[in-house]
């Protein structure tokens, strides 16, 4: 492996050595890769938001007129299309002040950000703090949720939360319009007093943003509502089903069983999942496949993931012990490693 660049853990740091979190536990250092992994290549990011994007809009279209198989398929179509367009919220969290990338969040967000009803700042706290060496899988994590041993949590998560969620973004987005991000703040206080810290609260610098894109997001609702209200039902089981494919990939990507005190960087690499199975590829599309290299290096853009993997595959032991089969983890057996080395 080149190591011309320190890598970036979890938290934004470089690649200093790190204890494994137990008394007695010898340092471990987050392996150092070349700078060329962290190069952006805009031109790809248009590319895996035109295509999709383009396919769901096709789908749709021919979902509002088609009957019977016609029907089936044009949906599976629309829903899978969206989703992949969606995930890219997720790389531009993680790229959100790339001057590269400045006018692909702004086309991002006039596009599929609005028809998922959420403008990307909204997801920025949220997912850095999921990131950060310290609060990642603790109780201050939001998006650390113990889905294999709650399983109220789960049955909520897996089964209730794709319904909800396509009504409680358009929600935000209409009190935002009013409102401001005064209801996000009010949630946040209510959660964080019983221990369920969302991280919702929207920075300062991004709430003009916030607000600016929910007013545009609502207007665009109330235009389709008022041309094809009968399609509405549509709509929201496109939403429904995509989100369900954004939830049930969650168990795919850490252990979600129990939470620690606080974590360290090796803690990134010790809960996260490698899935190689080409089933993983539909459920886990880009930045989410290749887990555990991009929480140990989360400023490394999806595209260049795979030559990473194979890199770090081919050098580094420990990033090995990360790879796992599918149906494994998805039954839930496969054995902690320990936090201590030997």
């Amino acid at each position: 492996m080149d190591v011309n660049a320190e890598a970036t853990a979890g938290d934004g740091s470089t690649g200093d050595d790190a204890t494994a979190g137990v008394s007695g536990a010898t340092r471990w250092t987050v392996p150092a890769i070349d700078r060329r992994y962290f190069e952006v290549r805009p031109a790809l990011f248009y590319r895996d938001l035109i295509v999709p994007g383009a396919a769901f809009a096709i789908a749709y279209a021919s979902l509002l007129q088609a009957q019977g198989w016609a029907f089936a398929a044009a949906f599976l179509i629309a829903v899978v299309s969206l989703h992949r367009a969606a995930i890219l919220m997720h790389d531009i969290c993680h790229q959100y002040d790339n001057p590269r990338l400045k006018r692909f969040i702004w086309v991002w967000d006039l596009t599929i950000g609005a028809i998922a009803a959420i403008p990307s700042p909204r997801f920025l706290r949220p997912h850095r703090i999921h990131h950060a060496t310290g609060t990642f899988r603790t109780k201050d994590d939001p998006q650390y949720l113990l889905v294999r041993t709650d399983r109220t949590l789960a049955v909520f998560v897996l089964i209730l939360i794709p319904f909800i969620m396509p009504i409680l973004n358009l929600a935000n987005a209409v009190v935002a319009s009013v409102a401001g991000t005064a209801l996000d703040e009010a949630v946040e206080r209510w959660a964080a007093k019983r221990g369920m810290p969302t991280g919702s609260v929207v920075a300062d610098r991004h709430r003009p943003r916030v607000i600016w894109l929910s007013r545009y997001c609502v207007a665009l609702y109330a235009l389709y509502a008022y041309l094809l209200p009968e399609t509405l039902g549509i709509a929201y089981a496109v939403l429904v089903a995509g989100w369900w494919l954004t939830t049930i990939r969650i168990p795919l990507e850490h252990r979600m069983e129990h939470l620690l005190e606080r974590s360290d960087k090796r803690d990134h690499i010790l809960d996260s999942f490698t899935i190689e199975s080409p089933l993983a590829a539909i459920l886990q599309p880009l930045a989410m496949r290749f887990h555990a290299a991009h929480h140990l290096y989360p400023g490394v853009p999806y595209h260049n993931l795979p030559a990473l993997h194979r890199d770090l595959k081919a050098s580094d032991a420990e990033y090995r012990a990360t790879i796992v089969p599918f149906w494994s983890v998805v039954r839930g057996n496969i054995p902690e490693r320990p936090r201590a080395t030997a």
